[in-house]
């Protein structure tokens, strides 16, 4: 892991501290996963259980409590696939960019 990428995983570590041990678990995969340019995690929901060793139904329960909650976004669909990133909550950076008047 990259030194950003420790950054990135101790950043949503220390803002998670008030949610539950899997919410904090999930968010933590998505620290530490590879990216693509944009911040999102291109795997599948399925693969991502896998690797927590939980079943697709409870990290896609955990996931939709943490998307809820801004933790995570959703930045994509390839079909019925959704593609998540960490949230601003979790990251602490800001990803709106401000309208430019014409």
């Amino acid at each position: 892991m990259s030194d950003s990428g420790d950054q990135t995983a101790l950043t949503v570590l220390r803002e998670s501290r008030g949610l539950k041990p899997n919410q904090r678990l999930l968010l933590q995969l998505y620290a530490v996963a590879p990216k693509l340019p944009s911040g999102a995690v291109k795997q599948t929901a399925t693969r991502l259980a896998g690797e927590l060793g939980w079943t697709p139904t409870l990290f896609s329960r955990v996931r939709k409590d943490l998307v809820e909650a801004g933790w995570l976004e959703e930045v994509d669909r390839v079909g019925n696939i959704s593609v998540y990133r960490l949230g601003e909550k979790a990251t602490g950076e800001r990803r709106v960019v401000p309208l430019r008047s014409a």
